[in-house]
This record gives structure tokens, sequence and C-alpha cells, in this order.
């Protein structure tokens, strides 16, 4: 129940941004432009916004797109095919083929575009009503505009905090696989993974959402008029935060190479382990450190970074020496992702 109840005070301000729209793409429907029922309005208002303040702009044009594309399909075939099973499997087979052609550049990112014009290709069939194919394309578009307006114009997601979220989970999974610290709960099914395995499915899930953090920020200070004086600065910690991919991967290939020096048998010397562990401290205090980062909050992770790649390096087994050189690997990695 703890964790449920953080999980929905972590998306309440988008869940409430999400319902107010849906409710006023109803209402501008119905009451001001007189349509009897339009569905088709909050559904794209809803489904466009969602719980994630993540590419809400993108999610908004291609929701919009598809249900344009779902609602004109079958409104051609319609008439010629009627409404029974072989209709409905028909016409999903003809939108999702002209979704597929049609979808270039970011409108076919992801599965949201083909899959809300197969979706509208569906309700258009199963509810049909003559003359009701350009209503419920305003609907459609009058959904699209209140979230655009709510999430892009209103309320456009703050993008240095949303990139300085995405970097710290990163630096915490980077963290937990150095240290070999427990996969979160969340993630039960890694635990069936071997170690190297489930530490690169998890890094790879926080990469994941940093590339979209990354869209996001830079979508919002060039067509969110309330980000756009931020445009410089979001742009130029953009471009740092990208140092996260070279630091994650240097990370996987350490564990990596401590993972295949225990498998032989040798495992590494201890002065190798406790130059990891220090790697491991430094970004750690770089994840708990306050953002933006303060002068003072960076001493330590480039002292420690610093002073690794200063040193010789240890252990005299070829093991050890694999592990030394990632280690040196990811420190020049952390010096690179830290400003100034």
């Amino acid at each position: 129940m703890t964790a449920a109840a953080g999980r929905v005070r972590a998306v309440a301000w988008p869940v409430l941004q999400t319902s107010a729209a849906a409710g006023i793409a109803w209402w501008f429907a119905h009451e001001v432009l007189g349509h009897a029922q339009p569905f088709f309005a909050p559904i794209a208002a809803a489904v466009s916004l969602s719980t994630s303040e993540v590419q809400r702009a993108r999610r908004s044009v291609q929701m919009v797109i598809g249900v344009l594309l779902g609602i004109g399909v079958a409104e051609l075939l319609q008439p010629l095919i009627g409404r029974s099973t072989i209709a409905i499997a028909a016409v999903v087979l003809v939108t999702l083929i002209v979704a597929v052609g049609v979808g270039i550049g970011f409108v076919g990112e992801g599965m949201m575009f083909v899959n809300q014009a197969a979706a509208s290709a569906i309700l258009v069939v199963a509810l049909h009503r003559a003359g009701t194919g350009g209503e419920r394309a305003t609907d459609a578009l009058v959904g699209g505009a209140v979230a655009l307006v709510i999430g892009v114009g209103l309320f456009p997601v703050e993008p240095l905090r949303l990139l300085w979220g995405a970097e710290n989970r990163v630096l915490r999974a980077v963290r937990s696989v150095l240290l070999r610290e427990p996969l979160p709960p969340s993630r039960g099914s890694d635990r069936d993974m071997d170690w190297p395995l489930a530490a690169s499915h998890e890094v790879h899930r926080r990469l994941t959402a940093l590339t979209a953090a990354r869209k996001t920020a830079r979508a919002n200070v060039r067509i969110a008029p309330r980000r756009m004086r931020m445009r410089a600065r979001v742009e130029a910690e953009e471009r740092r935060v990208a140092g996260m991919y070279l630091l994650a991967g240097g990370a996987l290939a350490l564990v990596r190479a401590i993972a295949d020096a225990d498998e032989e048998g040798t495992g590494v010397e201890e002065g190798v382990r406790e130059e990891v562990e220090s790697l491991a401290l430094a970004v750690n205090s770089l994840q708990a450190a306050e953002r933006p980062w303060s002068a003072l909050a960076l001493v330590d992770p480039r002292r420690r970074a610093s002073e690794l790649l200063a040193a010789p390096l240890p252990g005299s087994r070829p093991e050890s020496a694999a592990v030394a050189i990632a280690s040196r690997r990811l420190a020049r990695d952390i010096l690179a992702v830290m400003p100034g």
C-alpha cells in the first residue's frame, strides 16, 4: 500500500491535468459545438496527456493524426463493407497498412499513431451513424487542441527538473550495479537473470527514460511559450546529460569484467575492488547532491575520479588489470558529466 500510494502521489499533478482536459474537451464539443455524443474529444485529450508529463506534444499530435486517419479510412470503407465481423477485421487491416505507410518521422515513432488509428476505425464501424464522420473528426481535433493547451501551453513540464530526475535515476542504477545492491522490488523478474544481464536490463531501462526526458526537454523549450526563455540553459544541460550513456556503458563494462573474473575463479585483487567501491561512492555523491550541483558537491566525486586516473594500475593478474582499465575509463566518464 505504501508503494502504491507513492506511485499515485508521483502522478497526481499530470492526472489532474488529464482529468480537467477530458472534461473541458467534452464540454466544448457537447455544449459549444452541439455534438450529441462527442466521445472522441475526451478520449483524445485523456490519451494525449495520460499520467506522464513526457513527450506530451508528440503524443497529442500522434493521437490526432491517428484518430483522423482511422475515421477517414472507416468512413470510406464502411458503406462498402457494412458492420460485420469481417468488416471489423478488414477495416483494421486497411487502417494499419495505411498507418504504417504514412507514419514517417516523429508521427510514426512508437505505437501511439497506429494504435489510435486502428481503435478509431473500429469505433466508427461499430458505432456507425450516417453523417457523423466530420463531427467525430472535429471532436478529435478538439480533444487534441485541449491537450496541447493544457499540457504544453499552460502547464509544460519544467525541463531541467525532468532532465535531472531522469539523470538521477540512471546514477542510482549505476551505483547499485557497482555495489551489487539488490534490484528494485518492482523488477522481481530480473532476479532470475545472471547478475550482469540483470544489471544491464535495469540500467538500459533507465537510459530509455532518459532518452524520452531529453526529447521532451528539447521540444518544450522550442514550442512551449513559458519555457522558451530557458532554451540556452536547457540545451546545454541536455548535451551534458548525454554523457550519461557513456557513463552507464562504462559501469556495465566494469561489472562485466568483474563477473568474468569471478566466474573464472581468479577474481580480482583487493586494491582493484577498492577502486571500484571508490567510483561507486563518487557516483553516489553525484546522485545524492541537490540540483543544480554546487561546486562543493562536486569536490568529492571529482577528487575520487582524478586520483584514480593518476594512480598506477594495481594488481598483477590479467583479470585485475582488465578491471582496473575499465575503472579508469569509468572515472573519465564521471568527470565528463560534471559541469565546469
